[in-house]
């Protein structure tokens, strides 16, 4: 009897690791990178994944962040260690980087699907067409707006409305840091060799219509138009608070939470902190002021995506298979809201049409206090904001990633509002260090 026992517990014990083993060989690992550090953030993040893997069990999906200062750098050594993720969240440049360097598949078949279901915001979507493929699926998007803190107009300009011209902008800014003997700064834009700067500074060419290069690709940096925003720059940063010519975005936030500056073309993604630290409602966005006399406005949006590299494509088809069933889940309006409104109310919008009008996203307590902004950056994004390099809805010179990454539009900043250069001069030299890195795609 001892005996018959000993053999059935042997045989438990051997059904038990079997089952085991066959349960751990049919579990599918998935790692993707993010560069979104703050811990709300990875937060955010987690609970998507453990949404995911609470309806796919057999799938395990680990997290990991790469901050947005060595994306480049991580990625382009990945891929020659052959040490990449299944997928990464990116932004159109560093993806075209990455596209140069052989390491991506296209996605088309996932973004029609997508597209049909949700409805993507065009011109969103087609910041990833290259040759009739999609090379990225946007996940979401991100856009600057005016944003302005109310108070600080009415006390020192007399108004709580935003200026609707740049002139306007320059008038305020100026009464503002006057009126205030200091102690409030009239804008908040950085003058550092950074990609923050490339950003803001970009909102000012598009508002004027100049661009890096023509619908053929062709380099055309240096024109009377990209000299002017750049003269506009310089004038509006005599009214930043000392030290902005070595900011980043952390300054930038930092300042108008502290109310050191009262208006900022910025993302307006202080919401949360203005909720939960401060309970208050004087933070407000606008649209980007117009040139005056002039109908054309712009700003910068960042459609941001996911990729899947060729090495994903070696695990298998059900290996992929649960990759594009991530990248699905993730698009779900619902799901979408908690990486949007949730993740970071007014850093990220939804990149669909399904998912901005998602209840999720609509009843979140921070969307639902600055209803207004939202409201705005969604007529912003299908009206007029676009991206350096990608106005064309295609891509028409594969040296923006280089271009991007070089900081190349910041430092034309830096050399004027450091007295280095001339507007002119400045712009001429950036026209020829957009040069060599140059690739037109016709």
């Amino acid at each position: 009897m001892q005996n018959q026992r000993l053999l059935w517990v042997g045989v438990f014990l051997c059904l038990f690791f079997l089952t085991s083993f066959a349960g751990a060989q049919d579990t599918i690992e998935i790692t993707f990178w993010h560069h979104e550090a703050p811990a709300h953030r990875v937060a955010a993040f987690q609970k998507v994944l453990d949404l995911f893997m609470q309806e796919n069990p057999s799938i395990k999906v680990t997290q990991e962040v790469v901050m947005w200062g060595d994306a480049w750098v991580k990625t382009l050594s990945a891929i020659e260690a052959g040490t990449l993720p299944d997928f990464q969240f990116s932004i159109p440049d560093l993806l075209l980087t990455v596209y140069r360097a052989g390491a991506v598949v296209p996605v088309t078949d996932l973004v029609k699907e997508l597209d049909e279901k949700y409805q993507f915001f065009p011109k969103q979507r087609d910041m990833y067409l290259h040759q009739g493929e999609y090379w990225g699926v946007p996940i979401w998007t991100m856009i600057m707006l005016f944003t302005y803190r109310p108070s600080f107009l009415e006390e020192y300009v007399g108004t709580t409305e935003p200026p609707k011209t740049w002139d306007e902008a320059l008038d305020y800014a100026q009464k503002i840091t006057e009126a205030s003997q200091g102690e409030v700064y009239g804008i908040g834009i950085g003058g550092a060799k950074n990609l923050m700067t490339s950003e803001q500074a970009y909102i000012f060419l598009a508002s004027v219509g100049a661009r890096f290069f023509d619908e053929n690709g062709k380099v055309i940096f240096n024109n009377p138009k990209t000299i002017e925003a750049v003269k506009l720059y310089a004038e509006l940063f005599k009214f930043a608070p000392p030290g902005a010519e070595a900011w980043s975005w952390g300054e930038i936030e930092l300042n108008i939470a502290a109310g050191t500056i009262a208006m900022s073309p910025y993302f307006p993604s202080v919401q949360k902190r203005f909720h939960e630290e401060f309970d208050s409602s004087d933070y407000a966005a606008a649209h980007i002021p117009y040139y005056k006399d002039r109908k054309e406005r712009g700003t910068i949006t960042y459609p941001n995506e996911v990729h899947i590299y060729k090495q994903t494509l070696e695990k298998g088809d059900k290996h992929v298979n649960a990759v594009k069933e991530l990248i699905r889940f993730m698009m779900r309006p619902d799901i979408n809201a908690i990486l949007t409104a949730e993740q970071e109310p007014g850093g990220f919008f939804p990149a669909t049409v399904a998912a901005s009008q998602a209840e999720e996203y609509w009843n979140n307590p921070i969307v639902k206090r600055f209803e207004g902004i939202h409201k705005v950056a969604f007529e912003a994004l299908q009206e007029y904001a676009t991206l350096y390099g990608f106005e064309y809805g295609k891509w028409v010179n594969l040296g923006i990633g280089d271009i991007t990454g070089a900081d190349i539009l910041a430092e034309v900043i830096n050399k004027v509002v450091s007295g280095q250069m001339s507007a002119e001069e400045a712009v001429a030299w950036g026209h020829e260090q957009m040069e060599k890195y140059s690739v037109p795609v016709s």
